[in-house]
């Protein structure tokens, strides 16, 4: 029988998360978003904890990264903010597949400075994932790359690069020409060149508070050295599994937000003489939120520990994009669900919720 119970550390770990997403994430909320970015502050902060850390040791990082234990944080610090909470993992994403990909000359090139004490807050990493004609599965990826004499061509596009603007190392996920199967997918570092156009994405639904681009490359010249590994390698498939891992935990601390803040609210709010919470037409709502969330969060804690113990790739794909598509749908659901409980009041910034189901609409 499969047991999701957190070790004693995850559980101190979650803990943390929690604590400063409800001290600063949730609060900051708003101004991130009219300010298009994370403050530095926060980042100093986050820094300060090790939770934006999870590289090798050898590199000044926190440890390995465990898929379950960054499920969890992802899932607090989304309930705080899906938008920080998209910032700070965008950023991560990037690196952190240069960890599970990379040879040990890339690893040594990129991920020191991101665990630097002093200025390690200041780096920002991305990884291109989604396309303009497709989703986060990897059977959408169509950005390619072909070998011509000692150098890799890259052409195709990418959508909604949080960091994307400015970042490095800038992680693009491709295919290698002419293959269709996971053994043809690639991971490759692309520097500003000929051939890369960069569009910042301005005037965006939700999501503002994490900054983000969409990439055309118009058969870009790679340098040597810009594949992450090799050609179908599993760090691939594992830096792709755990990008779609994360963004569920976000998704689904979107879903949790937006289930306590209807839920309080319905408590409260007091019509023809009695809490709304105890008319069926809210109180079926707000159930119909709790069990959704229950169900993706399982989805989510099982891709996690597929990934952490070494599941095959075909398992880690199927079951991480699974995760994924149910979190967000139901983070969607959940926030407009949440507007739907406050009425007219969830249509207006006294309340997160309107900004919460813009996030969550910016998910997909």
């Amino acid at each position: 029988m499969l047991n999701f119970a957190p070790t004693e550390e995850q559980e101190e770990i979650r803990h943390l998360a929690q604590s400063v997403a409800m001290e600063q994430l949730r609060l900051q909320g708003r101004s991130a978003e009219k300010n298009g970015d994370i403050s530095a502050a926060l980042m100093q902060t986050l820094a300060r904890t090790g939770l934006t850390t999870p590289f090798p040791e050898i590199y000044g990082g926190s440890g390995r990264v465990e898929a379950l234990t960054y499920a969890l944080i992802a899932e607090e610090l989304g309930f705080g903010d899906g938008g920080l909470a998209m910032n700070v993992l965008g950023s991560l994403l990037g690196p952190l597949a240069v960890a599970l990909a990379g040879a040990e000359s890339q690893q040594e090139l990129y991920l020191p400075a991101f665990s630097d004490e002093k200025t390690g807050h200041t780096q920002r990493g991305s990884f291109a994932f989604a396309e303009r004609t497709g989703g986060y599965a990897v059977a959408d990826i169509s950005a390619t790359i072909r070998l011509e004499g000692e150098h890799y061509i890259l052409y195709g596009t990418k959508r909604d690069v949080i960091h994307g603007a400015q970042s490095q190392p800038r992680v693009v996920i491709c295919r290698i020409e002419g293959s269709r199967s996971l053994g043809g997918l690639c991971a490759v570092v692309v520097h500003e060149t000929d051939g890369l156009h960069i569009q910042q994405d301005v005037q965006k639904l939700g999501l503002s508070a994490a900054p983000s681009a969409g990439y055309t490359f118009d058969n870009v010249v790679l340098q040597p050295g810009s594949l992450l590994g090799t050609v179908g390698s599993k760090g691939v498939v594992l830096a792709v599994s755990l990008a779609n891992i994360l963004r569920a935990g976000v998704a689904c601390g979107m879903a949790h937000a937006s289930l306590e803040y209807a839920r309080n609210y319905a408590k409260d709010r007091i019509a023809f003489g009695r809490p709304i919470a105890s008319y069926q037409g809210i109180a079926f709502i707000i159930a119909e939120m709790a069990m959704k969330l229950d169900a993706a969060r399982l989805l989510l804690w099982d891709a996690a520990v597929q990934w952490d113990d070494g599941a095959d790739s075909e398992t880690l794909i199927r079951t991480s994009e699974a995760a994924h598509q149910q979190a967000v749908k139901i983070a969607k659901s959940a926030t407009l669900d949440a507007v739907q409980v406050l009425g007219g009041a969830g249509y207006i910034q006294d309340h997160p919720v309107e900004m919460w189901a813009r996030n969550a609409a910016a998910m997909e």
